[in-house]
């Protein structure tokens, strides 16, 4: 593991402690990690953001500087553990994803808990998606997320199918929050490990994002109670020191039993979305996004290879 890697992890346990300590209040920790992640991460230089509005929705296009592909578009969806983040604080990763590919990303404020509770922000994605097909084939189209932006990109592919929708060519995925049970072994054997996420926080979220008639293991809000027959190919990051390992490892294995397409890449000793710290020339960091970049890539051929 690189030097940068444990001096973030550092970092990131001592700020750990002093929330730890803290009442979980959902609004004051939005509010303090919100501002956090808007002054701590800049976006690469390497492309160019412009404001949009889609369906009502407030979003933004970031292109490469040096576009490459024009014939496709990628579905930026951010984390946040289902009430917090927003197109400020996760411009800066949604930029690496562009820099990576050279593709075009959408990135957009869904609606989030306590306020707008599933399944609000899971429609505000289907919204985006639904405008993106008046202009790309479902094709061309890939979708990426991080932790619970990552869980919204399954809960949004469950609904699509249930509504007969052609369904995106393929979805990255990064450290995501799928399980709102918070059952699993890793939330409590990796708790003490873990620099980021704390269990009790993640617990605290469930009663405020799902709410009657829905339950956190109802198949429509947890992917790894659902059939997944016909998702298209995903690609899955995590760290072994995470408390949501368990998520990706039991996606992994949901997905071979509907036969899906489903590549699964652990990095030892990295901490949740690790990803982040691109910025900070991290090795871990540059290596995953360049793998994602190279599935995306992939996966979504450009249309003179097609022909």
């Amino acid at each position: 593991m690189s030097l940068q890697n444990e001096i973030i992890k550092f970092i990131m346990k001592y700020r750990r402690k002093a929330m730890e300590k803290q009442d979980f209040d959902m609004i004051e920790v939005r509010r303090t990690m919100d501002d956090l992640f808007a002054k701590t991460f800049i976006t690469p230089w390497t492309v160019t953001v412009n404001e949009i509005r889609l369906r009502g929705i407030e979003a933004e296009i970031i292109s490469p500087e040096n576009l490459l592909r024009d014939d496709a578009i990628i579905i930026y969806v951010h984390g946040g553990g289902y009430f917090m983040g927003d197109i400020q604080t996760h411009r800066p990763l949604a930029g690496w994803i562009v820099h990576e590919t050279g593709i075009p990303a959408i990135i957009f404020n869904y609606r989030l808990a306590p306020e707008n509770p599933f399944p609000a922000g899971r429609d505000d994605i289907i919204k985006i998606y639904t405008e993106l097909l008046e202009e790309y084939p479902a094709n061309r189209i890939a979708m990426v997320g991080d932790s619970a932006g990552a869980g919204l990109i399954l809960q949004s592919l469950l609904k699509m199918k249930e509504l007969e929708m052609d369904l995106p060519k393929c979805c990255c995925l990064m450290s995501p929050f799928l399980d709102l049970t918070c059952s699993s072994k890793s939330v409590d054997e990796n708790a003490e490990k873990d620099p980021f996420i704390i269990p009790k926080f993640i617990r605290g979220i469930i009663p405020h994002y799902i709410k009657e008639p829905y339950t956190p293991n109802h198949p429509m809000v947890n992917p790894l109670y659902a059939d997944l027959t016909g998702f298209p190919d995903l690609f899955v990051h995590v760290g072994t020191i995470e408390v949501l390992l368990d998520d990706s490892r039991n996606l992994y294995a949901r997905s071979k039993e509907y036969n899906v397409n489903c590549t699964l890449r652990e990095y030892e000793g990295l901490p949740h979305v690790w990803h982040y710290n691109r910025q900070f020339f991290m090795p871990e960091s540059q290596e995953a996004l360049q793998e994602i970049g190279e599935f995306i890539l992939d996966k979504i051929p450009s249309l003179q290879e097609v022909r």
